[in-house]
């Protein structure tokens, strides 16, 4: 059998795996079937083909289940750090990547804030108490950011 035959069977394989996000998985006995299916499980090269792609198709699973618990650990170790406003727990359990990520977000969650305050007073009907207790901000910081708001659009009018 040539190899641009394996190919086509491999092209026709990948288009027959179920669209999605990945939350539709298919055992791997399915998804053995359905190779075999693909490569022809009647002679000894198809079966071959059928093998590797089922072991590979093992392999992926098992590396992103390790990945996803590995992220899920990750998360609650930086929700536990930060719940404990501990520098130096931080220190010793963060990695510099995390650190990075954090600071990362924090810049951007920053530069938002003016716009996320204006969003809940307006879109959710938040008073600046509500927001600044939301946020862990002063009621003084959300309100000048209301007022300022309100006369910048006042201005515009």
């Amino acid at each position: 059998m040539s190899s641009k035959g394996n190919e086509q069977r491999a092209a026709t394989y990948r288009r027959k795996q179920p669209p999605g996000n990945g939350t539709e998985q298919r055992s791997l006995a399915e998804q053995q079937r359905a190779i075999e299916k693909a490569f022809g499980a009647n002679s000894p090269r198809g079966r071959l083909v059928a093998s590797l792609l089922t072991a590979v198709v093992a392999y992926e699973d098992e590396e992103r289940a390790a990945r996803e618990r590995e992220t899920a650990e990750r998360a609650a170790l930086a929700r536990d750090v930060a719940a404990t406003h501990d520098a130096d727990r931080a220190a010793d359990e963060l990695t510099l990547a995390e650190v990075g990520r954090i600071r990362r977000a924090y810049k951007l969650a920053e530069a938002a804030t003016p716009r996320v305050i204006i969003k809940a007073h307006e879109q959710q009907g938040m008073n600046a108490a509500e927001i600044a207790r939301e946020l862990d901000v002063a009621p003084t910081y959300t309100a000048r950011i209301i007022r300022e708001h309100k006369a910048a659009t006042e201005g515009e009018a």
